[in-house]
């Protein structure tokens, strides 16, 4: 109700940099988001390249790099239908 007066719809200034804030965030983390998804490297496809991949990380993972070379080494012997 207005009682006869013009009303004034002023937004605060707190609410006004508050969203401004939020808006700010909400775009950085896309920003780092879509970032890191760029940085996704391509999964291995064939056997070599997973044996590749298993000599890259053996220094820091031996025994992940172990199962890697084993499950690459098992495809090779298997045929392929």
């Amino acid at each position: 109700m207005t009682f006869g007066r013009p009303t004034r719809l002023t937004i605060p200034r707190g609410s006004l940099w508050f969203g401004a804030l939020a808006a700010a965030l909400i775009n950085g983390l896309r920003r780092l988001d879509q970032w890191q998804l760029s940085m996704k490297q391509a999964e291995p496809s064939d056997a070599d390249e997973v044996m590749a991949w298993a000599s890259r990380i053996e220094a820091t993972e031996p025994g992940f790099a172990a199962d890697l070379r084993a499950a690459a080494l098992r495809s090779m012997d298997q045929p392929v239908n």
